[in-house]
């Protein structure tokens, strides 16, 4: 059987959604191995929200950044996706016979240089789908050089940027998350523009933000726990496999190791940087105003704000079904690399800002933060090296922690 899924392929995208419905129906049918992992989790997704109770707008966030390609169709591009009326296809699934739940997309074009920009396309693209622009199934785009212009304000630091540069991807989510907030979207979600992550799996985010007791926050995770599925271009994997066989593994669980030591109230959350999270409305609004980071890890000062506010209970981790989608990523290379220590570098000054203040480091975690803060480029990536040569046969992952004396001989240059 067939085990990839291809983004770009509409037959599978609908076919996620048809063995879902058969599943959901106890009529299930042959599909590839990739689809019916998704598929799955779209089907518990769906019975999740059927089970809520009273009425809930959703408004789903994304930020695009040169993805005039993926928002084409394959037959037009070869990377495309085709990726709005996929996305409106799945919100529509997901909510059918389901009166009490609407839902509305609002994406925000991050500065894109393409021509027609993001903004454009997906505009052109709603006008001749005849969406909504306002209310349920409403589909809009905003502009992040009209909101640096002419507002809403957002917070005290994002009304300092002058320009779609100094923002990176966190100033777009972030304004797209305040102009729902305050447009009166009960559930805010946050997603990548491709079609990683199915929308039609956020009844398992929603249902927890609904019904859950103190609960503000509902975050995916591809990897790292039970039910994550992340599917790659040689088929559906799950842990160990899925941080195990990553080429970029110490690269990943040495930030972990980082975040959990210096930001203890995070420690639960293995994937804090997926993009599939969704927000209690209500509970984002007053944090919005006190972020002040928007690049990488615009998303770890979030949640530690609203770790500090509400308990870090308040942050419950949900399973999705991820699908690697390589094809023009922004993303850096699996070497270690100046943007992997940047990463490493903005945990740390996240620490100093608002966990220092509260919950100084000690022990172990404050001799990891003096390393940290003596750690250049050559050293992180001795360091890095030095943790793959170790590894082999080491079987643990996020629950792994290294003596900080070990570091420290690793990052050392040579005698």
């Amino acid at each position: 059987m067939q085990p990839t899924r291809d983004l770009t392929d509409p037959e599978q995208n609908e076919a996620v959604l048809r063995s879902a419905s058969a599943l959901l129906a106890d009529a299930g049918a042959a599909v590839p191995v990739a689809v019916d992992a998704e598929a799955r989790a779209v089907a518990d997704s769906r019975r999740r929200l059927a089970a809520l109770t009273g009425p809930v707008h959703l408004t789903v966030v994304w930020a695009m950044y040169g993805e005039t390609g993926r928002m084409a169709t394959r037959a037009q591009h070869p990377h495309g996706e085709d990726f709005v009326r996929v996305k409106v296809r799945q919100l529509d699934w997901l909510t059918a016979g389901l009166p009490e739940v609407t839902w509305s997309i609002l994406a925000v074009d991050d500065g894109c240089p393409d021509r027609p920009s993001s903004a454009e396309a997906m505009a052109a693209i709603a006008a001749a789908e005849g969406y909504p622009t306002e209310g349920h199934r409403a589909v809009s785009v905003l502009r992040l050089a009209d909101v640096l212009e002419a507002g809403p304000s957002i917070s005290p630091a994002f009304d300092t940027l002058t320009s779609t540069d100094q923002s990176r991807k966190g100033g777009s989510i972030l304004a797209g998350l305040a102009v729902a907030v305050a447009a009166g979207a009960d559930v805010v979600c946050y997603t990548d523009a491709d079609l990683s992550a199915n929308l039609a799996m956020l009844g398992s985010l929603v249902a927890p933000v609904v019904a859950g007791e103190g609960v503000v926050a509902a975050l995916g995770q591809r990897y790292g726990m039970a039910g994550a599925v992340l599917a790659k271009a040689d088929g559906p994997s799950v842990e160990p496999h899925s941080t195990g066989d990553k080429p970029d593994k110490l690269i990943v669980l040495f930030r972990h190791v980082v975040r959990a030591m210096l930001v203890p109230d995070l420690a639960h959350v293995l994937d804090t940087q997926a993009g599939f999270k969704a927000f209690d409305a209500a509970a984002l609004r007053p944090v919005l105003s006190r972020v002040t980071a928007f690049h990488e890890t615009f998303d770890v000062e979030l949640l530690i704000l609203l770790a500090q506010a509400f308990g870090p209970a308040s942050l419950v981790v949900e399973p999705i079904v991820f699908t690697e989608d390589l094809a023009a990523t922004n993303f850096p290379s699996v070497d270690p690399g100046a943007r992997h220590l940047a990463m490493v570098e903005q945990v740390v000054q996240l620490y100093d800002r608002l966990v220092a203040p509260v919950a100084p480091a000690t022990g172990e975690a404050a001799d990891l933060l003096d390393l940290l803060r003596g750690l250049d480029l050559d050293g992180y990536v001795r360091l890095v090296e030095g943790l793959r040569a170790e590894d082999p046969g080491d079987p643990t992952l996020f629950d792994r922690r290294w003596p900080v004396a070990r570091l420290r001989e690793l990052a050392a240059p040579p005698r």
